[in-house]
C-alpha cells in the first residue's frame, strides 16, 4: 500500500465500539471491535476508545500520518460543540465534551456527530444511497437511529438534533422505551424490544426453538437463525418488527417525500424477515403517490458504515481547516 494519510473512524454504540483506519477514499485499511462496557463509566469508555485507537495504529506502518479522528455516538450530539447531550444507551454521558476529552487523551484532532448521521453519510456516498438526493438511513441495533440526507447533505435541524427516527411515536399507549416515553419506534423494533416480544410469547406457552436459549443471552441473531429454520414464533416476531418499522417509515415518507430508505445495523441482518413486512406496511400507511417514489433497501456497507462515515467526518473537518 502506498503511504497516505489515514483517518480514524470510531462508531461508539451502547454494546460495542467499532473502529478503523480509513483512507480519504473510504477504504478501510484495518478495523477492530471491542465491547463498550458502559457500566464502567465515562472515563472507562474513553480509555477503551484510546485503547482501540492505539491497537489500530500499532497494526500498520508507523510512518503513515494519523492526525484526525471522527466519532459517531449513539444519541443526541451537539456536533458543533462536540458535546453529547442525551442517549439511553450511553448512561452518564450527558454533557460530556467528547471532542475535548478525546483530543486530550489522543493528541489528535477529533470531530463528533450522531452515529446514524455518519452511517447515512457513508451509505449516501459509497453504498446503498448512492445516486439518491434525499434519503433516510435507519440503524437497527441496541437503539434505533436515523440519519437524514436532504439535498445531498446531512440535515442537522435547528439545533443539530434532527433524525431521531427511533423516537417517533407510533402508538400513544405502547410499551415504554428506554428514553422513558411510550410507543416509540425503538420500543417496537430495537434489540430489547425483539427479545421482550420473544420472551412474552414463550411465557404465554408458545413453542419455539428459542426456548433452548438462556433469555439473558439471547440476541436478534438467534431470532433470525430460528426464523431461517422456519420457527413460527421467530417469524411472527420479526414480521411484527418489520410492520412497526414500516409505520414509522411511512411517517417520514409522508412528511419529506424521500426517495430512498437504507436500513442497516445489527438487527437489520434479519434481512427479508424484517424488510419485506416493512415495505408492505409502508405501502399501506403512506400516501399512495409518496409510497411509489420510495425504495427501502438494505445497507451495502453493513457494520462498516459507521466506521467509514466517522472517518469521512474527519476528512471533512480536515478540509475545512
Amino acid at each position: 500500500m502506498n503511504e497516505q494519510e489515514l483517518f480514524v473512524g470510531i462508531d461508539l454504540g451502547g454494546t460495542n465500539i467499532k473502529g478503523g483506519l480509513v483512507s480519504k477514499n473510504g477504504e478501510i485499511v484495518v478495523k477492530k471491535k471491542i465491547p463498550t462496557e458502559v457500566d464502567g463509566g465515562v472515563n472507562h469508555v474513553l480509555n477503551r476508545i484510546k485503547q482501540l485507537v492505539h491497537e489500530l495504529t500499532e497494526s500498520i506502518n508507523n510512518n503513515i500520518p494519523i492526525r484526525h479522528m471522527g466519532i459517531g455516538m449513539a444519541g443526541q450530539v451537539d456536533a458543533k460543540r462536540g458535546v453529547f447531550l442525551e442517549g439511553p444507551n450511553l448512561p452518564g454521558w450527558h454533557g460530556v465534551n467528547a471532542v475535548k476529552e478525546l483530543t486530550k487523551l489522543l493528541n489528535i484532532s477529533v470531530a463528533v456527530d450522531n452515529d446514524a448521521n455518519l452511517a447515512a453519510l457513508a451509505e449516501f456516498t459509497y453504498g446503498a444511497g448512492k445516486g439518491a438526493r434525499d434519503m433516510l438511513m435507519v440503524t437497527l441495533g441496541t437503539g434505533v437511529g436515523g440519519g437524514l440526507i436532504l439535498g445531498g447533505k446531512i440535515y442537522h435541524g435547528a439545533g443539530g438534533l434532527a433524525g431521531e427516527f427511533g423516537h417517533i411515536t407510533i402508538q400513544q399507549d405502547g410499551p415504554v422505551c428506554k428514553c422513558g416515553r411510550r410507543g416509540c419506534v425503538e420500543a417496537f423494533v430495537g434489540t430489547y424490544a425483539i427479545i421482550r416480544q420473544v420472551r412474552e410469547k414463550i411465557d404465554a406457552g408458545q413453542e419455539s426453538l428459542l426456548k433452548k436459549i438462556d433469555p439473558g443471552k439471547m440476541t436478534p441473531k438467534d431470532v433470525s437463525i430460528a426464523a431461517a429454520q422456519g420457527d413460527k414464533l421467530a417469524l411472527e416476531v420479526l414480521r411484527d418488527v418489520g410492520t412497526y418499522l414500516g409505520i414509522g417509515l411511512a411517517n417520514v415518507v409522508n412528511l419529506l417525500n424521500i426517495e430512498r430508505v437504507v436500513v442497516g445495523g445489527g438487527v437489520a441482518n434479519a434481512g427479508k424477515f424484517i424488510l419485506e413486512p416493512a415495505r408492505e406496511s409502508l405501502n399501506k400507511s403512506a400516501l399512495t403517490n409518496l409510497a411509489k417514489m420510495v425504495t427501502v433497501v438494505p445497507s451495502v456497507l453493513g457494520e462498516q458504515a459507521g466506521i467509514v462515515g466517522a472517518a469521512m467526518l474527519a476528512v471533512l473537518e480536515k478540509s475545512s481547516e
